[in-house]
């Protein structure tokens, strides 16, 4: 019989499943979303120069004086530079982002300055070194690490690579994943009508958004009816064919859960099939030549919790980095009094930032088979005890948006 993984333990095992994928150079416009496989260095210093933040005059600060009239010796834009340095009794007429002229220190803003004459400023009020002056590598110097590895990128991280002089991002590819949904009572269409004993199946729409949260591609959606011939057939059309298999329905002990001995039939090696923790204790982690299967819940609540705790190490695996479950934290809002199981408890919740801190509220429906509170839920809290008082700081993953 095989053994109950403690979940620790289970998360642990399904990281060691995956191996970094290969890494590929891609343009860092098409970037986004994408899972660095080495650090980025900037090319360049940003800005490469003293540049001006505000539209104004180039001074000497020293020169602000409200009794002195500065001669003004010409107007420079931005994407120009002037050539010479600017010398005591002088200012310059200089538009946001255009390098500040040597012997400068400050620019001062045009509605600061009054010109009495033309071809000359007066500043009204002092001005302190520096002011309205963005320093040369102040944003980033030549050299630093800009961007590390195992970040996914944002379009903030691509713009960055972009100015800081970078036009390729070394990248890990993408894990491909093939997704079975395994249940004879579903229908996946919503457009037709739920014959006696049917509901609707949205497994794939959870499984589905996880992959694409986590940076992977599903190449392909499969429904198949609780047959363990045709679920075997579904698993070897994709075996080396994909990174990653991924079932929903089929892994407890019932008459009708095929998927553990669809596997065994294929040659496939179980290495979990059961973890302490609920929901999602049924659980299956099994490598098939090249290709590692997961088989979760057909439960929606289930199925996401265990994707989002134990999936998810498979995916940190495939880009190089530690796993990462619960990363954040938060304090209890209410008290909570559960059954005494030794199983980890991964609760439904929501959070919120409360005078500066995570306030959560699990205070939604548990239940493995409703989806609502899953909907309404923008967090997962794991819980290690059965008891716990309000101010109890527990252990938080945010869920996607």
């Amino acid at each position: 019989m095989s053994r109950f993984w403690p979940f620790d333990e289970a998360v642990a095992k399904v990281h060691t499943l995956a191996s970094p994928l290969d890494v590929q150079q891609v343009p860092v416009d098409g970037a986004v979303d994408r899972v660095m496989a080495q650090d980025a260095f900037a090319a360049v210093d940003v800005p490469p120069f003293d540049r001006a933040m505000m539209d104004g005059f180039a001074i000497r600060s020293n020169d602000a004086v409200p009794s002195r009239e500065l001669k003004v010796i010409g107007t420079l834009p931005a994407g120009q530079r002037y050539p010479d340095s600017l010398q005591p009794g002088q200012a310059l007429r200089i538009m946001t982002g255009a390098p500040v002229p040597a012997g400068a220190d400050a620019v001062a803003r045009f509605e600061w300055c009054d010109q009495p004459t033309p071809g000359t400023v007066v500043v009204l009020h002092p001005v302190a070194p520096g002011e309205s002056i963005q320093p040369a590598g102040q944003d980033c110097q030549q050299g630093q690490v800009v961007v590390e590895r195992g970040t996914r990128l944002t379009s903030a991280h691509a713009a960055l690579l972009k100015t800081c002089g970078i036009s390729y991002a070394s990248v890990f590819q993408k894990p491909t994943v093939a997704i079975l949904v395994t249940g004879s009572e579903l229908c996946h269409d919503p457009s037709r009508s739920l014959r006696a004993g049917q509901i609707y199946g949205c497994d794939d729409l959870l499984v589905a958004g996880g992959v694409a949260a986590l940076g992977g591609t599903v190449l392909q959606i499969e429904y198949v009816t609780d047959n363990p011939r045709l679920i075997g057939q579904a698993l070897e059309r994709y075996v080396n064919q994909v990174n990653c298999v991924i079932t929903t329905g089929g892994v407890s002990a019932g008459d009708c859960d095929f998927v553990p001995e669809a596997l065994r039939q294929l040659g496939a090696q179980l290495h979990i099939e059961k973890v302490w923790m609920r929901p999602g204790s049924p659980f299956v982690a099994a490598t098939l030549g090249d290709t590692v299967v997961f088989g979760l819940s057909g439960n929606p609540a289930a199925c996401t919790v265990q994707f989002e705790t134990l999936v998810r190490a498979y995916f940190d695996g495939c880009f190089g980095r530690d796993p990462q479950v619960f990363p954040a934290s938060g304090i209890l809002e209410e008290e909570l009094h559960l059954k005494p199981i030794k199983h980890v408890r991964i609760l439904r919740a929501t959070a919120a930032i409360e005078d500066g801190q995570v306030r959560v509220h699990p205070g939604v429906s548990q239940s493995p088979g409703v989806l609502s509170s899953l909907a309404s839920a923008n967090c997962l809290i794991r819980m290690d005890e059965s008891d716990a008082l309000p101010g109890t700081v527990v252990p938080l993953r945010w869920l996607r948006a």
